[in-house]
């Protein structure tokens, strides 16, 4: 009988790129796949087919991103009845792929219980990205490095987190990188008509939350007219209300679909993916948008001191500036928009050597098929 892999996350699953890609490697090794998940904008559960063939009951309560301590009562409310949705489906479960550890912890308690398997994929270290106490973070720490010790097998984003978990000691670690698959008749030309002649069109796609270089985008988009700004995600809706009321020079998509959001990347003669060093995980930071800008051999703009950085410098795929309005716009004053073409087969040969998805998936099937063994 196919074991069945029960994926749960603090955000819904549309979109979801790395948990979207984990799930049909998933299925092609014979595995049936399931998700729980948190929609914040709605008061009521539901459940829907995801990719046609992953049937995810998302937990409706109300909250918002990135609004710290505000956020700690529907969290608590959201692990009450996630707690409650992994019992309810208990029968079917044989390993829980707990998201972060805003869901990491219900998920080990609930594993232990019930004798399940754990797998947990750290998107990002929970103290050195959310808005923690100061008090409470050595708490927070050891709590999530106790998830990721008793975890059967643990996953990180990229090689350089390593150094952030340093404390934890996980049974086995795998790294899956945020990089995008080949799929059959994706259509990356789908928003093409959409490209401003005339301009830099500069494409911004994903979490749209603070310290994400958003509010400076906006205020470049207003005083400059030789660019344009694609942008689509969700987030923040205080971010979220500035973008669509801020027309000039920008066009707010919404939250969209992952091959929407990569033809959307695809429109760009660039890539943003600037983010605030002064968080401590972006010193970590491995962004989707850094492996789509390879796979769509399109040059990247990232900020210093971000980690991803030093892999922009390291393979010459784009740029890196301070993160601040001075040194980005320094920056496009010196781009030449028609030698930006030249970026596409260098980035392309980059992903295809050293970041595909198809390998990936051999490295996440045998990590699986050895929890079973």
């Amino acid at each position: 009988m196919n074991k069945n892999i029960f994926f749960v996350a603090s955000n819904p699953f549309n979109p979801d790129p790395r948990a979207e890609k984990q799930m049909l490697t998933l299925l092609k090794g014979n595995y049936n796949v399931f998700g729980i998940g948190w929609d914040r904008d709605r008061n009521d559960n539901y459940t829907y087919n995801l990719l046609d063939k992953v049937e995810i009951h998302e937990i409706g309560i109300k909250s918002s991103f990135g609004s710290g301590l505000k956020n700690l009562f529907p969290i608590m409310k959201f692990n009450i009845k996630l707690f409650s949705q992994l019992v309810k489906d208990n029968k079917k479960i044989d390993v829980v792929h707990s998201v972060n550890f805003d869901t990491g912890l219900t998920s080990l308690i609930y594993t232990k219980i019930f004798r399940k398997k754990l797998v947990y994929d750290i998107y990002d270290y929970y103290v050195d990205s959310f808005p923690v106490p100061n008090s409470l973070k050595g708490i927070v720490k050891k709590l999530e490095n106790l998830v990721i010790n008793n975890s059967d097998f643990t996953i990180i984003p990229i090689d350089y987190r390593k150094q952030q978990i340093k404390d934890a000691h996980p049974k086995k670690l795998e790294i899956v990188y945020n990089t995008p698959s080949y799929v059959p008749n994706r259509d990356l030309k789908k928003y093409s008509s959409e490209y401003v002649s005339g301009k830099l069109n500069i494409s911004f796609v994903g979490a749209i939350v603070p310290d994400r270089f958003i509010d400076e985008l906006i205020l470049i988009a207003q005083k400059r007219d030789d660019v344009f700004f694609h942008i689509a995600g969700y987030g923040s809706e205080e971010l979220v209300n500035k973008i669509k009321a801020n027309s000039k020079n920008m066009k707010f998509y919404g939250k969209v679909a992952y091959d929407d959001g990569l033809a959307i990347s695809n429109i760009g003669d660039l890539m943003v993916a600037m983010y605030d060093p002064k968080v401590e995980n972006h010193k970590y930071s491995a962004p989707n948008k850094f492996y789509e800008a390879l796979f769509l051999g399109k040059p990247i703009i990232v900020a210093n001191k971000t980690g991803v950085d030093d892999l922009v410098r390291k393979y010459h795929v784009g740029y890196t500036v301070d993160y601040s309005i001075k040194a980005f716009e320094e920056l496009l004053d010196t781009i030449d928009k028609a030698s930006l073409s030249e970026f596409k087969d260098n980035n392309q040969k980059i992903y295809e050597t050293k970041f595909s998805w198809e390998k990936i998936e051999k490295e996440i099937l045998e990590s699986y098929n050895h929890l079973f063994d």
